[in-house]
Parts: structure tokens; C-alpha cells; sequence
């Protein structure tokens, strides 16, 4: 008599039945097979539990993709902050700096800019340039250094090395600019 044969005319052990039958209970409900009475479902029993293996391999898989790929991006303070800070520069570079308008060989490239912006306030980032600004020391930013600087009555910030970044009302990364002040010839 085959392997096979003699498999299916002998009924499983007990020992085979009673741990089947303990497996099974660690199974949700819905995946669970009927006790393992008889050899004949033996078969059937074997192929529903593979075909249950694989959907639960499958559904395993589809998770583990789903929970990887968050419904929202997980945003980084520090990344938001460079980004600002880099397409800041890239901007003020683009200006001329005595009229504040787009260099004419920049122009093309300043809308790519201008759209990083836009993008960036989407993710409701500002970037905050205080520059031309009256000084007062209760201000959020660092001061790199201070100027003397001719023509200048009150302290003033002259330059913007760094710009603040706030995100969903919340500052980011304070500023980082030098701080004109009234000469001593000009008093």
C-alpha cells in the first residue's frame, strides 16, 4: 500500500488531533478550521489551511506596506527649516539688491522658487525676513554681531544671515542677523 494510501485510511493520532485542535483556538475566529475528526476531511482541512496561510501571509504584507506609507507626511522641523532657509537664499540671490526686482537671467528659475514658497506655506511654514527692521532686544533672533553703520539713527537690522522659520505657529529656528547701530561720529 502507498504512502499516501496508508495516510488516508488510517485516522491521525490523538496526540496529532489534540494539538491541531490547540492550534486552532490561537486563531481568530474567522480563521479557524473545524476539528480534526476524520482522515477523509484530512485534505480538505490541509488545502483550507494553506489557502488561510496565504491570506493571512498576504494581509500581513499589505499591512506592512500600508503602515509604512502614512496617510500624512511625517514632517521634520529641522528639514522644514532648511528647506525655508535654502530656497531663502536662493531667492534673495535672484533680487537685485537696490531695486528688489527679479534679475533679468533669473527669471525662469524665479517661479520654480516662488512655487518652493507656495509649497512650503501649504505646509504652513513662514519665513520671515526681518532685515530693514528696528532692533529691540526682546526679538527672537540671534544676533551675529553688532555694526557700527553710518546713517543709521536707532539700532537696525541691517542684514539677514539666517531667516526665521515658523511652523504652525510655532517657531522652528529663530533668525540669525547683524544688528546695524548709530556711529559714534554720526551722535
Amino acid at each position: 500500500m502507498s504512502k499516501q494510501k496508508r495516510m488516508q485510511a488510517s485516522p491521525p493520532s490523538r496526540g496529532i488531533v489534540h494539538m491541531f485542535n490547540m492550534l486552532n483556538l490561537k486563531l481568530p475566529k474567522e480563521l479557524r478550521l473545524p476539528p480534526l475528526n476524520d482522515a477523509p476531511n484530512l485534505n480538505a482541512l490541509k488545502t483550507r489551511f494553506n489557502e488561510l496561510e496565504a491570506l493571512l501571509a498576504r494581509s500581513k504584507t499589505s499591512t506592512r506596506i500600508s503602515s509604512s506609507t502614512p496617510a500624512a507626511p511625517n514632517l521634520d522641523e529641522k528639514a522644514i527649516a532648511n528647506l525655508a532657509t535654502n530656497a531663502w537664499r536662493a531667492k534673495t540671490k535672484m533680487l537685485d539688491q537696490d531695486s528688489g526686482e527679479v534679475k533679468e537671467e533669473m527669471k525662469r528659475v524665479y517661479r520654480h522658487i516662488e512655487a518652493i514658497f507656495e509649497t512650503l506655506k501649504g505646509l504652513g511654514a513662514e519665513i520671515l525676513d526681518p532685515c530693514g527692521r528696528n532692533y529691540d532686544s526682546g526679538m527672537a533672533l540671534k544676533v551675529i554681531s553688532f555694526e557700527p553703520t553710518p546713517g543709521v539713527s536707532k539700532e537696525e537690522i541691517k542684514e539677514t544671515i539666517k531667516p526665521s522659520v515658523m511652523w504652525q505657529g510655532r517657531l522652528i529656528q529663530m533668525g540669525e542677523v547683524i544688528v546695524g547701530t548709530p556711529s559714534k561720529v554720526d551722535k
